[in-house]
This record gives C-alpha cells, structure tokens and sequence, in this order.
C-alpha cells in the first residue's frame, strides 16, 4: 500500500476501528484516530465527532487520502454529508457497516463516483484477522481501494468480494438468521425452566448451543440490533425460521414426513456437507466431558 496521504479512522477506539488501524500502521500508513472516547493527550488521536467536525477534525478530513468509518449506521449515514462537502473528490471512503445496500445508495447520493470500498469482517475482531473471512463491495472502484484489499490479504484476511445485494443476502443468511435461531434456542430454554443439571448431562449439539447462545449474549447488544434491524432481507430471514418451526411441528406426526423434512435440511448444505460434518465431529472431540464441570470451575475462579 503506498504510505502516501493520512488515514482518518473514524471509530478508531472501537473493535474494528482498532483493528483497521493496526492493519493500516502495518502497511506503512499515517493513521488519524478519531472517536469521542479517544484520549487527546495521546499521539495520532483525536476527540471529536464525526456528525459535527470541529476545526481540526474539519482540516485532517480536507487532507485525508483514505477515510474509514468503523461505526455504527445511524453515524455513517448521519456523517456522510458532513464527509460529502469536507473530503477531497479523490480521497477514498471505506464503510465497515453490517449492511452495505442502504449505503450504496446514501454514496451514489453524496458522492456519486467518489471511490468508496465496503468492507465487513465476518467474525469478532478479537479472533484476529488471519485466515478470517472479509466480504467487500465495490461501491465505485479506484486503485486506492486495490491497495486496500491488498493490505486485508497481507494481514492473512480471506477476502471475498460481493455487490451489495449479494453481501446483504449472505449476510441475512450467516448472521441474520443464525443469530436468531440462536437467540430463539436461548429464549426457548428460559422457557422451558429446565434444572440446572441439564448443562452436566447435555449431548454435544445441545452444549455447542449454550457456548454459542454465551458468545452471543456476552456480546454488544448494539451490534447484534443493527444486524437484526437494518438488514433489507431480515424480516425474510427470522419469517423463514419461524414457518421451518411450523414446518418441523407438523411432521412430528408421521416419520416419513420427519424424514422427509431432515433430507431438505440436508439438501440446503449442498457440496459442503461432507467438510461440515467433518468439523462437527472434530468440534465434538475437543468439548470438555463435563462442560457444566468446567462452568462451575471458572464461576469459582471468578468469586
């Protein structure tokens, strides 16, 4: 990546932001963080606020060659007229947001033509960026935005590169729908008020439900919202979950309905479903023998 022109990352104290930064240092860049939250004592950061640009915020974003917002939707589409009379035509924007199809057309907008790359990690950044999948959309290419992506790659990120329709249909697929059944698992549970034992005596698929109904709601409720909320195909996704619980329900009846209904669900794993299976088994290998064991000796710890 050339190390020419300072890098604006708007964000920069939070998870992504922070990661993005890293990313951006190694490649050589001059990175500008800005965040609310940031420390103005320390060098390369700046306390302001995107939506209302003091004087210095308003000259680092004239003189930016690449900007990066790492923050929530309701800012990005608060900010970006703000970005569309302050930036360079030049300068290249770079979304971090769940949902790329809304800020498509916010950018066609307000900065028809002005090169702009979408970017979503698909993991918590603490995992690390290494072998961890990246989608990007092209809002308007540029070689800025090549540079970019050769940046990710270099950091070991496995970059797949989608339009934004395509990226929300994906992502209302492996995020919407998954977080929502796992949510409902969660929820369904509470329900049930079932004996604390049950953890103790679960089978594996039940205990890799509970570990990952704890990832989740140990998580930003902010985050898992946004995801839910402002995806364009996430009434379709949770309404697809809820008619395969019907679905379910109702061929509980007859075996050769159930049967019938699991030889669908395994159609939808199509060519994957022998490497699937194949890291169910090694996932179930490395679970403790008594996960509710383990939970009681980190609740000890902790008290």
């Amino acid at each position: 990546m050339t190390t020419t022109g300072r890098v604006v990352v708007a964000g920069g104290c939070g998870a992504v932001g922070a990661l993005l930064t890293a990313v951006l240092r190694a490649a050589g860049r001059e990175v500008l963080v800005v965040d609310p939250a940031a420390d103005p004592t320390t060098p390369g950061m700046l306390c302001a606020d995107l939506t209302a640009p003091d004087t210095a915020l308003a000259g680092a974003l004239g003189d930016a060659a690449l900007v990066v917002l790492a923050v929530p939707d309701v800012i990005a589409g608060a900010a970006l007229p703000v970005l569309a009379r302050l930036l360079p035509p030049h300068t290249l924007l770079v979304d971090t947001l769940s949902v790329k199809t809304p800020i498509a057309a916010a950018l066609h907008t307000y900065r028809p033509g002005a090169p702009a790359l979408g970017i979503n990690p698909m993991f918590a950044p603490d995992l690390g960026l290494p072998g961890r999948p990246v989608l990007t959309v092209r809002h308007h290419d540029a070689p800025a935005a090549d540079e970019f992506v050769t940046a990710l790659r270099a950091r070991g990120a496995t970059v797949v590169e989608t339009t934004a329709d395509e990226h929300d249909r994906i992502t209302a697929a492996v995020q919407v729908l998954t977080h929502a059944a796992i949510l409902a698992f969660g929820i369904a549970l509470d329900r049930l008020d079932v004996p604390g034992v049950a953890a103790r005596v679960a089978a594996p698929p039940h205990t890799v439900l509970r570990a990952l109904l704890a990832r989740i709601t140990g998580g930003t409720a902010e985050v898992y919202h946004d995801i839910q909320r402002t995806n364009p195909y996430a009434d379709t996704a949770r309404r697809a979950l809820a008619e395969a619980v019907a679905d379910l329900d109702a061929a509980t009846d007859a075996l050769p309905d159930f049967a019938a209904l699991l030889d669908r669900a395994h159609t939808a794993l199509g060519d994957g479903c022998p490497a699937a299976a194949e890291l169910c088994a090694q996932l179930f290998a490395t679970l403790p023998r008594d996960p509710g064991a383990v939970s009681s000796r980190e609740e000890r710890s902790r008290t």
